[in-house]
């Protein structure tokens, strides 16, 4: 229930397949179809990447861009986008059980997910690709992206996290597998690829996944499905393609901070009602992207997608606002959310390349067209269910009734956009950056039949940036970007002024050392998120905020050998109140869930000759500072370092991997969302994973 009541409750108390380079001979450029290229020797760094849409190389944009591919994925065992997402510096994860309206956090700004380079509605996170079956790389552009991205309520203003599917390919294979291990884990997967003739393939990924969690009383089942057809591999290609994913779980609410290490309380404790109604999510994505290539220089893709989610929400939760605790014993109350989402997308654009001189163009023109029709309801049951003594381990509180008096929410968000941009390499060395995006926004929303008008706003998003090689693999780039999207509200009463807006300024140097195997980014940024709503002391909302996160990010992978990988990042983070007109002494405090400090080392070894060939080993590290639980800024988690580590065996067309993260056990919290609240969610304890797997 979490920021989807957060958001609603605060009210109330305060590429797809993108263009993979080949060579034109007077550009270096081909807009042919964009492949994400790691080392051909199945190591971790990327080349290109589908989120910047165009075939113009990572290191020559003038972004901190990072990709982790399918063989980071699969080497470091990860099932979750948020233990993928630790990878990456600068990235605060949603964890799996914030399902509803938690979206990740970017350079201290909330992010969108994005599923092959179009939205999934953005103010809502219940498409949960918790699963990352069918998912062929993951990819994160820091910043501002409006300029090139839309859709829902609007353009990301704090970042992007792009899941990039895996699609039909020209040769069949089959890969299953099966995953079991701690909290009972049943979880078999199967891709199977099949070309039914020269120019047409089928694909399907499936997984499956039953388990419990550390969290007594929770369980969670989860389904994914995603079929695809492809027709054309060369200049022209349609791919359609479905991505359903559902999954049920007993609502956890977090931990009240003050229990969080108290004596004789169990961490783990559930918070609520052990036999409410499971939380239902359901999502289904259809998809279809048409490519063209209409000369050596010239390429259309035309993108189409319908989204529909569907979540029944139940939550049993302490509300501290309106009933404090009596030391250990907490009332519980009980919460409703249905909510049904239906979002239609469009996308069409040209990339083209042509030399004007002895300067070198990559042309994206396009225009996007969204809308969102969003109906929900929310209802509170007030009056307390029962006592929760955390300090008992057997203590239990009946849901109760099932039926609420609910307020009900009827909105749609219209989004129309038009963007070119234009990536010029001058002499061979300076490649610089121009783009600008045009944007309709429009919002209306209703609550219990009382509509607000219509609300439009019109937006212009500049883009600019310049990178130069120093030398061969070193480049130094500094870029300029802007962002704006609608706020929402669920509330008529509270009328918006303007788009919210960001604008960033970042810098840094790029490698790309071959002979070294070294290649990453090192940056500074300083970011600015305008017109953030605050609710007033008399519950209306107004566009009256402002926020500001800076700070230094490194993301590094050394591969000096086909054998050999390691990923280094690190953050550190300085994300402020700048203004907010309700409660000045917000201003200066620390934005909620993100570390000062941050980041990941993970090693990989892999034995290619002897008699241990097939074998390969990995082990990782963990580090994140303490971080402010709310705003005001009244709790804050302790630092923690956690350890994980990973084995595999391959022989023949069979694979078993083991894997067992938090070594040591340690006991540690994280910031939860859920209502604003000071709650807290304990670290998963040591648990230990096998998974067996066959391709052929």
């Amino acid at each position: 229930m979490r920021t989807s009541l957060i958001a609603l409750a605060a009210t109330l108390a305060a590429a797809a397949p993108a263009f993979a380079q080949s060579t034109d001979q007077s550009t270096g450029w081909t807009p042919s179809e964009i492949v994400v290229t790691a080392r051909e020797d199945g190591g971790y760094a990327a080349v290109d990447a589908a989120t910047l849409r165009t075939p113009v190389p990572i290191q020559q944009t003038p972004q901190s861009v990072q990709v982790l591919n399918r063989t980071l994925i699969v080497e470091q065992d990860l099932t979750t986008l948020s233990d993928a997402l630790r990878n990456i510096s600068g990235v605060v994860p949603a964890q799996p059980s914030e399902a509803v309206l938690v979206n990740p956090i970017v350079r201290g700004f909330e992010s969108e997910i994005y599923l092959d380079g179009l939205a999934l509605y953005g103010d809502t996170a219940a498409s949960d690709p918790s699963s990352l079956i069918g998912v062929e790389r993951i990819e994160v552009a820091k910043g501002p992206t409006s300029q090139l991205f839309g859709g829902g309520t609007g353009a990301p203003v704090g970042g992007l996290i792009n899941m990039v599917s895996a699609r039909p390919q020209a040769d069949a294979f089959i890969r299953a597998s099966f995953r079991t291990g701690s909290f009972g884990t049943i979880q078999p997967s199967v891709d199977i690829n099949q070309p039914l003739g020269p120019n047409v393939a089928i694909r399907f990924a499936g997984e499956y996944l039953d388990s419990t969690d550390a969290v007594d009383a929770v369980t969670n089942e989860r389904l994914t499905l995603a079929p695809s057809l492809r027709i054309g591999f060369s200049d022209t290609s349609l791919v359609v393609g479905a991505k359903y994913n559902r999954f049920k779980q007993l609502e956890y609410s977090g931990i009240p901070f003050a229990m969080a290490g108290a004596p004789g309380v169990d961490p783990y404790h559930f918070s609520g009602a052990k036999d409410a109604p499971k939380t239902e999510i359901e999502n289904l994505a259809l998809t279809a992207v048409f490519t063209h290539r209409l000369s050596d220089k010239v390429t259309t893709k035309v993108q189409v997608r319908n989204y529909q989610s569907r979540f029944d929400e139940y939550g049993s939760f302490p509300y501290l606002a309106f009933y404090p605790p009596a030391g250990t014993v907490y009332p519980i109350i009980t919460g409703y959310l249905p909510v049904k989402v239906d979002e239609w997308s469009f996308d069409g654009s040209l990339t083209a390349t042509f030399s004007t001189g002895s300067i070198d163009h990559v042309v994206i023109a396009g225009a996007q067209y969204d809308f969102v029709d969003y109906d929900g309801a929310m209802g509170f049951n007030f009056l307390p269910v029962g006592l929760l003594d955390y300090a008992d381990p057997h203590s239990d509180v009946p849901f109760g009734p099932t039926t609420f008096a609910t307020d009900k929410f009827v909105n749609a968000y219209r989004t129309l956009g038009f963007y070119a941009q234009d990536q010029m390499t001058i002499g061979g060395r300076i490649h610089v950056l121009a783009g600008l995006r045009f944007s309709r926004l429009e919002t209306t929303e209703s609550l219990n039949g009382f509509s607000s008008s219509r609300h439009s706003f019109t937006r212009i998003d500049p883009r600019l940036g310049v990178t130069i090689d120093m030398v061969e693999g070193v480049s130094l780039f500094a870029g300029y970007a802007t962002g704006s999207r609608l706020s929402v509200f669920f509330n008529p009463l509270a009328v918006p002024t303007s788009p919210e807006t960001s604008e960033s300024l970042e810098g840094g140097f790029k490698f790309g050392l071959k002979q070294l195997g070294l290649s990453g980014t090192v940056a500074v940024y300083r970011q600015r998120r305008n017109n953030v709503p605050l609710t007033d002391p008399f519950f209306v909302t107004r566009q009256v905020g402002q926020q500001r996160a800076q700070g230094l990010e490194a993301d590094l992978i050394w591969e000096p050998s086909k054998n050999f990988s390691l990923l280094a990042s690190y953050a550190y983070t300085d994300a402020k109140v700048t203004r907010d007109q309700f409660t000045p002494a917000n201003i200066g405090q620390r934005l909620s869930r993100v570390p000062e400090h941050g980041g990941r080392i993970a090693v990989r070894y892999r034995f290619t000759e002897g008699p241990l060939r097939g074998f390969g080993i990995g082990t990782g590290m963990t580090a994140a500072s303490g971080s402010e639980v709310t705003l005001p800024n009244s709790v804050k988690t302790k630092g923690y370092t956690v350890f994980d580590a990973q084995a595999s065996y391959e022989m023949g067309p069979f694979r078993i991997g083991v894997s067992v993260s938090n070594i040591f056990d340690r006991t540690y919290f994280s910031p939860y969302q859920y209502l604003g609240q000071p709650v807290v969610r304990p670290g998963a304890p040591r648990s230990a994973f096998v998974t067996l797997g066959v391709n052929f």
